[in-house]
């Protein structure tokens, strides 16, 4: 990558939001919305069932500390990549199904997918050992912002849109749950997420009807505004994502915000960066002012991270019970 890139984008690597992809030769204009509802009307019945059908069985492990087992299993998408999934269950099980959090990892500078990763671990421990599973998903396009040349970020960033900017990992992740893991529910899918993570649980919950709820740790609800008019010019510019502005448009979460129609906790720090608070902010109150389900937790400082863990995760928690319990 060149210098000029990272010092312009070096922020968002632990700042801000999920990835985006585009095709060197076409740019994008179409909404994602469309194209979303044409698969689902050209693609073959239960295609994504039957490629999780034929992926392994999880086989679940103690994690360290107790309290929980983990799994690690290799899945498809439907072009033939390989998506790695980290599958998480309370140990001991409870004799009934159990809701399912569905997470993304956080840090992708929003025109690349990641891998997971050992960092990501305290994001996901945290729910199952209240109860919930967890299935942590990995999103196309592994990129590192920070020594990922141009040539290399253009090349994830297509990888990305080819996954529907993380959509179709999300939606492969849910039909492994559904089809291969017995002790998930299929009726209570929830998303969430830190960051980038965050967007993606958004974006995801306003696009995929089997979300029955979302959790949105400081995201980037508009990325558009995250970016910056130098970010998204040098992206274009260097060919990276062509069309850069209409894409990033495309998969805020801000733009779909009337598709946004489940129960929603939106956690904000008051000291994190101001084009993640601002547009947050007014993210919360429009979903008030639509009538929708909202809960908006605002601390006053703890900066973009640590608020996250603490008191974000357990009023989320907390917060969840309440809204499964009434599912």
């Amino acid at each position: 990558m060149s210098y000029r890139l990272f010092v312009v984008l070096v922020g968002f690597s632990v700042t801000t939001c999920f990835g985006l992809g585009c095709s060197q030769n076409q740019p994008v204009t179409e909404t994602l919305v469309e194209s979303e509802f044409a698969d689902q009307l050209l693609a073959p019945a239960n295609y994504l069932s039957n490629i999780a059908r034929q992926a392994p069985d999880a086989v679940f492990r103690v994690e360290r500390g107790g309290g929980v087992r983990k799994a690690v299993v290799q899945t498809k998408l439907p072009n033939g990549q390989s998506m790695t999934l980290w599958i998480y269950h309370p140990d001991p099980l409870p004799q009934t199904k159990i809701p399912c959090v569905f997470i993304a990892p956080a840090g992708t500078m929003m025109i690349h997918g990641l891998q997971l990763a050992n960092g990501d671990t305290p994001e996901h421990l945290p729910w199952a050992r209240a109860g919930f599973a967890v299935v942590a998903y990995e999103l196309s396009g592994n990129a590192d912002a920070q020594t990922s040349s141009d040539d290399q970020l253009k090349s994830a960033a297509e990888k990305f849109r080819q996954a529907k900017s993380g959509l179709l990992n999300a939606q492969v992740a849910m039909a492994y749950a559904r089809e291969k893991v017995s002790f998930v529910d299929p009726q209570q899918f929830y998303t969430a997420g830190h960051s980038s993570a965050g967007t993606m649980a958004l974006y995801v919950a306003e696009m995929e009807p089997q979300v029955k709820g979302a959790i949105a740790f400081m995201p980037a609800v508009d990325i558009r505004a995250s970016l910056g008019v130098d970010g998204i010019t040098y992206v274009q510019n260097a060919e990276i994502v062509p069309e850069a502005g209409i894409y990033v448009n495309e998969i805020s979460p801000i733009t779909h915000i009337h598709r946004l129609s489940r129960p929603t906790f939106l956690f904000i720090a008051g000291d994190d960066r101001p084009d993640i608070t601002g547009p947050a902010d007014s993210f919360g109150k429009k979903l008030r002012e639509m009538g929708s389900d909202v809960t908006v937790v605002r601390v006053p400082r703890g900066g973009h991270f640590e608020p996250m863990l603490d008191p974000g995760i357990p009023m989320a928690i907390s917060w969840l019970k309440m809204i499964t319990q009434n599912n």
